[in-house]
């Protein structure tokens, strides 16, 4: 696997990263998952099939939204490092 795979699965895959025990995105996570058992538990069959199909979109466009912010990211440190090799002060090939 190649070291761009690595870093857009470890984005995709929040367990594969290296996460603080008790980090922010943790406590989140937890506050999200009870809160959303508690509001699927008061609607009744016709909301949560709703609810779902909202739940749905949302994730869809969270992935869509990650994927681009990876790539203006990406193009971004991309863009810097040309900048940098340009700069660079890199011996000639007629040097050699």
């Amino acid at each position: 696997m190649s070291m761009l795979e690595e870093i857009w699965i470890c984005g995709l895959i929040y367990k594969n990263c290296p996460v603080k025990s008790v980090s922010a995105l943790e406590r989140t996570l937890s506050l999200y998952a009870k809160n959303r058992k508690r509001l699927k538990a008061m609607l009744s069959e016709e909301q949560a099939e709703q609810y779902q199909k909202t739940m749905e979109a949302f994730n869809e466009v969270v992935a869509v939204t990650e994927k681009e912010a990876f790539k203006l990211g990406f193009t971004l440190a991309a863009r810097l490092m040309i900048d940098v090799m340009r700069s660079a002060e890199l011996p000639s090939i007629d040097d050699a």
